[in-house]
């Protein structure tokens, strides 16, 4: 808390020194009042304050102004959001609700949507935060409009639509870390009836850390058509590529029993007390500052619209290909892997935005062929090779109607039925430490009726109370090394409860937003560290049972006067696990590694070994046992008690059309643990970041902007894993050995940008 108060006093000085030098300001309602923000998150547009959902909305020119140019940069601006990177691959999580993925098989509890398509593949989304109308990031189960895999909510990106009027746009970053980056944009009339945009982005960083790592080097392109060839029809094609060739992320040692570095952001490769134990065994595998992430993506989608009077019909067929290869350190591993994705999606709907009956239905269908091999290494301990291919195949139908009982009462309801069939195939091969062959073969199906019911009622023209009750699912699925069937996991479903107010007071100055809601989770998906049958230490997943979660959501936005902007928003979650009980594969391995899961390797209670029923696949150096470990009680993995953020704006208004804009916010968090060992080093302590931006605009579309951000060089954590292969602490091993991400140190910049 005295963290947060001196980010508050840091604040209120910057608030007291702007005042200071205020001129004359204009007072008028009109110009004075905030603007209404529309979404269609809901497939309909509507105003943010008329929507019933738990929704944060972040212009394109926020989005600049913040340097947000990927996945991960969004926790920095959204309370609730924590994503990190595995590898390649983004791990988003909201309240709590979320997915550990790292490779192939793992789906994001998040469902990523760019103009109403569909992204699987978590390491797909990539550069694409640029040249945006804005993010829409809904919390929560999208069971009904979403379905399949938004069991914790959706992320939308809205890009800007091309319009018959020429526009264009240039801007230069350069920063600390060697920071270069260039955003450009043009657009306008083609004929009277066809509008093209196009849209790229060129960012290069040097690594945060020291060896090289967390840096940036990506290009992207995106070009928009629409073609509008009377009032009636309508058609909207998006083709994009996107191309990332960087070292890579990689995660830095904590511990509680053994040293650290000085500097937070210490590459693993940088020193040898980074290192984790394997590396000192004659022929152990160290980490190494050669890894790289190689990825490409290359989509093309279209909305074709057509009013046919009582209904208008929508059409989005879209196509999105990646390809993958990745070299990463893990804690104690070497993961080389090369990944493909092809998917294919369709949907089609009709709807009808009318003053009493508003709805939607339509139906969809999801289909994705991939192909994994990875080469995953720890000698002396462990080195196996897996090839995988993988099939899914997801339809749906469904439905959702807001009916006006009355002027003021509207009820709400929504069905969605969604089944998804999945087949794995391939093998495992295990070199040590003994080789053996594992097929991993597997084929289920998953299905669910999701649906949506409650009402929301309009107090005044500006205050409207709504109470929801949604369901969600993400669909089970299968992991690598472990025989069929014991090599697969089922869905999970989540139940939100929700009671909220949008407010507007003071002729439209002030916007006050509130929202309670209450999550019940069952068969919660769980990625854990475990060994397998082949004497092999991977990833699994489980399903763990249940969990709560509750809290609330204050949203404050103020204008006293048309120069001045304040903003508050902060979340309180309480989140717990009410059944999490699993057994890891308990194995005693002759050599330096005595014991894979002792007690200090999870903060969780231990039960007795269990027998192991599946002896004729474990290797005869392995013990016939399995240990329990019981985390019910624990709160969710990322999932901290408080977050939060506030910030002020102040306008200077100059001659003519220039101004100069101050703004300062600090974004803070209390503690959560990072994965569900529930070891201390696994925790974040919480944080309080300070941000700042001054800018100039000479009012003929030129401006000029100084930036910084993280000024407390706070070292945030965002997710990571425990070593593997620790000895007990009476054989001088450290049990405690943790290897996290971590977000960016101080950075600061200058930007120059061009409009007409």
């Amino acid at each position: 808390m005295k963290r947060y108060l001196t980010a508050a006093g840091t604040l209120a000085l910057a608030i007291g020194t702007l005042h200071a030098q205020e001129g004359p300001v204009n007072t008028s309602e009109e110009a004075v009042a905030l603007e209404e923000i529309v979404v269609t998150a809901a497939r309909r547009e509507q105003s943010v304050q008329t929507a019933s959902l738990s929704i944060s909305v972040l212009s394109g020119d926020s989005l600049a102004q913040s340097g947000i140019v990927q996945a991960a940069d969004l926790q920095t601006v959204v309370p609730g959001l924590t994503v990190s990177l595995g590898g390649a691959t983004n791990q988003t999580y909201l309240r709590g609700v979320g997915s550990f993925s790292t490779n192939a098989h793992a789906e994001s509890a998040i469902a990523y949507n760019i103009n109403g398509v569909y992204i699987s593949r978590p390491s797909g989304v990539g550069p694409i935060f640029f040249d945006l109308e804005r993010v829409e990031v809904l919390k929560g189960p999208q069971g009904t409009l979403y379905g399949r895999n938004a069991s914790g909510g959706a992320i939308n990106l809205i890009t800007r639509r091309p319009t018959q009027e020429l526009t264009g746009e240039l801007t230069v970053n350069v920063g600390n870390y060697d920071l270069r980056r260039v955003n450009a944009a043009i657009g306008g009339g083609v004929t009277d009836t066809l509008a093209l945009r196009a849209a790229a982005q060129y960012s290069k960083r040097d690594g945060y850390l020291s060896d090289g790592y967390n840096d940036e080097d990506s290009v992207a392109a995106r070009v928009t058509g629409l073609w509008e060839p009377n009032d009636r029809v309508s058609l909207f094609v998006t083709t994009e590529y996107a191309k990332i060739d960087s070292q890579g992320e990689a995660t830095i040692k904590r511990s509680t029993l053994t040293a650290l570095p000085d500097d937070p952001w210490t590459g693993p490769s940088d020193g040898m007390i980074q290192q984790p134990p394997t590396a000192f065994i004659p022929g152990g595998t160290p980490i190494l500052d050669d890894g790289f992430n190689d990825i490409r993506i290359a989509a093309i989608s279209a909305q074709l619209d057509i009013d046919l009077g009582p209904a208008t019909l929508t059409f989005i067929p879209a196509f999105r290909d990646t390809d993958l290869a990745a070299l990463t350190y893990t804690p104690g591993f070497y993961y080389n892997s090369q990944e493909t994705s092809e998917q294919q999606t369709y949907e089609l709907r009709l709807s009808n935005d009318g003053e009493v009956w508003k709805w939607v239905a339509g139906l969809f269908y999801f289909e994705e062929d991939q192909t994994q091999r990875y080469h995953l290494q720890a000698r002396p301990i462990q080195e196996n090779i897996t090839s995988t291919p993988l099939w899914t195949r997801s339809y749906a139908v469904f439905g959702d109607v807001t009916y006006g009982l009355t002027d003021r009462l509207r009820l709400i309801g929504g069905l969605r039925y969604s089944k998804d069939d999945k087949r794995q195939d391939g093998l495992s091969q295990a070199i040590l430490p003994t080789q053996t062959q594992t097929s991993n073969y597997g084929k289920r199906s998953f299905d669910k009726l999701s649906w949506r019911t409650g009402f929301e009622y309009d107090v005044g023209p500006d205050n409207m109370l709504f109470a929801t009750v949604a369901t969600g699912f993400k669909a089970g699925g299968f992991f690598p090394s472990v025989p069929y069937p014991d090599n697969s996991f089922d869905q999970e479903e989540l139940t939100a409860f929700t009671l909220g107010s949008r407010n507007r007071f003071f002729g439209r100055t002030l916007q006050a937003n509130f929202e309670a809601f209450y999550w019940k989770y069952d068969d919660k998906q769980e990625r854990y560290l475990g060994a397998t049958p082949a004497g092999t230490t991977g990833l699994l997943t489980t399903n763990a049972g249940e969990a709560t979660l509750y809290g609330l959501n204050v949203d404050l936005l103020y204008r006293p006067t048309v120069n001045d902007t304040l903003r508050f928003a902060v979340e309180y979650l309480h989140s717990e696990y009410d059944s999490f009980v699993y057994n890891v594969y308990n194995p005693s391995i002759a050599g330096p590694v005595l014991n894979s899961y002792p007690p200090q390797a999870t903060g969780c209670r231990l039960g007795e070994p269990v027998a192991y029923t599946r002896n004729d696949f474990v290797p005869s150096l392995l013990n016939d046992s399995t240990q329990e470990l019981d985390c019910t009680g624990f709160a969710l993995v990322r999932a901290p008690e408080w977050t939060g953020m506030v910030g002020y704006e102040h306008v200077f208004r100059l001659q003519g059309n220039a101004r100069i804009t101050a703004a300062v916010d600090a974004q803070f968090s209390s503690k959560q643990y990072l994965s569900p060992d529930f070891i201390r080093s696994a925790m974040d302590d919480g944080y309080v970041a300070l941000n700042a931006n001054l800018s100039y605009e000479f009012g003929n579309g030129f401006e000029v902007s100084v930036w910084g951000r993280n000024l407390t060089d706070e070292a945030i954590y965002t997710g990571g894993g425990r070593y593997a292969f620790s000895r007990p602490v009476e054989a001088g091993g450290d049990p405690t050995l943790f290897y996290a991400n971590i977000r960016a140190p101080r950075t600061y910049g200058l930007s120059v940008s061009m409009r007409f």
